[in-house]
């Protein structure tokens, strides 16, 4: 058998949205479901669920509390381990920018920051 290790990698963040979710929350912090869905435009509510359970379950991400303008509400931010796997993202992120210049950045460009509130 050949150790490959990448290959727990890609089992948690080879989804096609996780390294996105990953490199918003890196960027901005605490973050709601709701602008992180409208960061990464073209993501279904379903699918960004599931990928954020999977996260989740990777103990990548945790979600919160928060307060929002109509209650209590989920907010999403990377645990020291989420934080530690963006770290690493961030040279792989300066590849693809060197290489491909016109490769679309998270989220579409000129994007707001993600609001909480």
């Amino acid at each position: 058998m050949c150790p490959c290790p990448p290959v727990g990698l890609i089992d948690v963040v080879g989804k096609k949205w996780a390294v996105c979710v990953i490199s918003l929350l890196g960027e901005y912090g605490t973050v709601r479901f709701g602008p992180i869905q409208r960061c990464l435009s073209g993501v279904s509510p379903a699918t960004l669920t599931t990928t954020l359970r999977a996260l989740e379950r990777a103990g990548l991400l945790r979600r919160t509390p928060a307060d929002g303008p109509r209650g209590p509400v989920r907010a999403y931010a990377l645990t020291p381990s989420g934080r530690v796997l963006f770290d690493r993202l961030r040279p792989l992120a300066g590849w693809l920018r060197d290489r491909d210049p016109g490769a679309r950045p998270v989220g579409p460009r000129g994007a707001p920051e993600p609001r909480l509130k």
